[in-house]
């Protein structure tokens, strides 16, 4: 199982406590018999330690923001009289903390060897147990690690087949590294969080890649072909990777939440026929000449899979122009009622009397200053979220779509002028860009990291 630090965390000490009860808690549910392999995220592939990086300048820059906004608005609560709490800074809170080769992370590893001694001194359970631990130091990401040790594992010839795996992490590539290892005995331990965010409250459900491939065998069958469960299941990792992931940018008009995997299988059965076969053969995965990958197949996915862009975008618009007309005509109804409130609002004399009295009392109170902390912090959300949302804050102008919209696109990013040079352009952005970078994925995931 892959071990990862909590989010929230606020001190080494608080860590280190979480930490032993989250393993304890993963070791009671799983039960290993033989083996618990622990893998702490060492050095990530260089694309995506820049893609962490900017996360956190992001996150920096957001954290920075919503501090000066803060403060701002604690200084008009506090002339409404509403006192508020002092804002706590943490340890962790920068996550730059708790990369590879910080201090923190020698610390974790040097507590996760303490905690692997002392279970296996005084725990009955981890007796007959060999415990793995690859920590920080170690380069690669946690579930690769893992996935090239049971690749290892394999190659040997007193491997049992019928070994059964169990996997924990929180990385959403998870299932697509259990399936391109084409290994059946496999099941993955995920999670999902409880609001109250105590660890006795959390909620655990095991995927079992045994089902998930008979499901895929069936959802993706092609009447008239004789079926190969192995290539078929690479094919499916292969066209999700149009989806995006870390080391390649989201197609535009493929969203997870609008059913863009569900799409993508439907064009891949439609045009499976035309295109003759399937995409990848693994079994070529280390020809240097990449010849694993049917490209001239490939295209005809591609071909029939751009034939649904347009219609996406312009549902999408659709939707779209349909939401920013109801949000204005809620902002409109609701300023008129504000309206009528200003109006026809009066005061009692027993509320002029008892409100002073109510909340003099009620500031006395630490239950009052942490809802105005709350409700301080939740004001501080809105007006970022309000500042993104493009439809409330009225930065999204009608951009009506006019015919030509194609050829406009090329001729003023790339300067294609003629039907010929927007064929190459395309044929060389997706050939070169978009398919390398999916073949260096589909590599990673079945041999490993390259890096």
């Amino acid at each position: 199982m892959k071990s990862s630090t909590n989010a929230s965390a606020s001190t080494t000490g608080w860590v280190y406590n979480w930490f032993f009860a989250y393993l304890d808690r993963l070791f009671r549910i799983v039960r290993p018999r033989r083996l618990l392999y622990l893998a702490v995220d060492g050095v990530a592939p260089m694309s995506k330690m820049t893609k962490l990086r900017q996360t956190y300048f992001k996150t920096a820059k957001y954290r920075a923001d919503s501090e000066a906004e803060a403060i701002l608005l604690t200084e008009i609560f506090r002339a409404q009289g509403k006192e508020v709490m002092p804002r706590d800074t943490y340890e962790l809170e920068n996550p730059v903390v708790k990369m590879p080769g910080t201090e923190f992370m020698e610390k974790i590893s040097a507590a996760l060897e303490y905690f692997i001694r002392e279970r296996l001194n005084t725990d009955p359970e981890w007796k007959d147990i060999k415990v793995i631990l690859s920590d920080a130091n170690v380069p690669g990401e946690g579930e690769h690690k893992i996935m090239s040790f049971i690749r290892a594992q394999r190659s040997m010839e007193n491997y049992d087949p019928n070994t059964r795996h169990c996997l924990h992490g929180h990385d959403a590539d998870l299932i697509m590294l259990a399936l391109a290892s084409h290994e059946v005995h496999i099941s993955i331990l995920r999670e999902f969080d409880n609001p109250n965010g105590r660890i006795p409250a959390r909620f655990y459900q095991f995927v079992d890649i045994w089902i998930l491939r008979e499901y895929l065998e069936l959802e993706m069958k092609t009447p008239g072909c004789k079926q190969d469960t192995e290539r078929l299941i690479d094919d499916f990792i292969f066209i999700c990777f149009l989806t995006g992931n870390d080391f390649i940018p989201q197609i535009p008009s493929l969203e997870i939440n609008e059913f863009a995997v569900d799409l993508l299988i439907e064009v891949y059965k439609t045009t499976f026929n035309k295109m003759g076969g399937y995409m990848v053969n693994t079994d070529k995965i280390k020809d240097k000449y990449g010849a694993y990958l049917e490209v001239s197949r490939l295209e005809k996915f591609f071909h029939e899979l751009s034939l649904c862009e347009e219609k996406i975008l312009l549902k999408r618009y659709e939707l779209q122009e349909k939401l920013l007309r109801k949000i204005q005509s809620e902002a409109a109804v609701k300023e008129w009622a504000k309206g009528e409130d200003r109006g026809e609002k009066k005061t009692s004399f027993a509320q002029q009397f008892f409100y002073p009295v109510e909340t003099s009392l009620e500031r006395k109170s630490d239950d009052v200053v942490r809802k105005n902390t709350r409700e301080l912090w939740r004001t501080v959300s809105d007006i970022f979220c309000n500042k993104d949302d493009l439809f409330k804050n009225g930065a999204c102008k009608q951009d009506k779509i006019r015919p030509g919209w194609k050829s406009r696109f090329y001729r003023e990013k790339f300067g294609a002028e003629t039907s010929k040079e927007v064929g190459r352009l395309q044929t060389e952005m997706v050939v070169v860009s978009l398919v390398s970078s999916c073949k260096w994925s589909l590599m990673r995931l079945a041999m490993g990291n390259l890096d």
